[in-house]
């Protein structure tokens, strides 16, 4: 059963001390404004397993979240039953950017593994976004990019170049350049993302390994010549594994 706030599994966030603070929006800004900020946060919500809901498509908007830890991700679901993944969220991500312009979310959001969100009322993230400018074009560059990263998924680029392009991406957001990284979604998730086939990606993974671009280890990548990756990933330009 999806929700909006599990009063059972809610607690008060606190932004001073969390581990994902570096990667959020408000990351840098001024002492009285991260007080503002985190008295505006008015739950932290656990999705304690797997696949637990978040909020569904449809589901009246009434509050962004962000991501304190885990990996959830979005997506819609065709007439013919088929699932459509728009993206995965990691600490310092924003759920439900697109829905501020509407009373309904867009898109259904579960976790990939059990994951904590914090979230904020609609209602305040307007007055404090009035409040704030910097906070207002801290958000814009957030929405800009999750244009780009939709804008880029429509280019015809080739299973190599989306691939590559995700895995420097998930370098960055989840490791050092040099460390090897746990990728927290299925092989099926990333295939469906970048609109390629899963034995696609398995088989292009393998490519890169024997090419001596990576090492894998079953969910675990580590990327080892990340000038040949880079090469490859130029002409996408945009990090495809980014979400607002």
């Amino acid at each position: 059963m999806p929700f909006d706030v599990a009063p059972q599994s809610a607690c008060k966030a606190r932004c001073f001390i969390c581990p994902s603070a570096s990667a959020c929006l408000i990351h840098g800004v001024a002492h009285d404004e991260l007080q503002r900020w985190s008295a505006g946060v008015d739950s932290q919500v656990s999705l304690a397993t797997a696949g637990k809901a978040l909020f569904e498509a449809g589901q009246h908007a009434t509050a962004i979240y962000t991501v304190r830890a885990g990996c959830l991700k979005s997506f819609t679901v065709d007439e013919d039953g088929n699932e459509r993944v728009r993206g995965f969220h990691l600490p310092g991500d924003f759920i439900g950017l697109d829905a501020l312009g509407s009373d309904a979310y867009p898109s259904t959001v579960v976790a990939v593994v059990p994951s904590q969100v914090c979230r904020m009322p609609i209602a305040q993230v307007h007055r404090l976004m009035a409040r704030n400018p910097a906070l207002m074009l801290r958000l814009l560059d957030r929405t800009s990019r999750e244009l780009a990263q939709a804008l880029t998924l429509a280019g015809d680029y080739t299973a190599e170049q989306r691939l590559a392009a995700f895995l420097l991406s998930m370098q960055q957001r989840l490791g050092a350049p040099s460390a090897a990284v746990k990728l927290p979604m299925t092989r099926r998730d990333i295939a469906n993302y970048l609109r390629l086939a899963t034995e696609t990606v398995c088989r292009v993974l393998t490519r890169f390994e024997k090419q001596g671009r990576i090492r894998s280890d079953s969910k675990t990548v580590q990327v080892v010549n990340d000038r040949a990756l880079r090469a490859l990933a130029q002409p996408v330009g945009t990090p495809l594994a980014c979400a607002a």
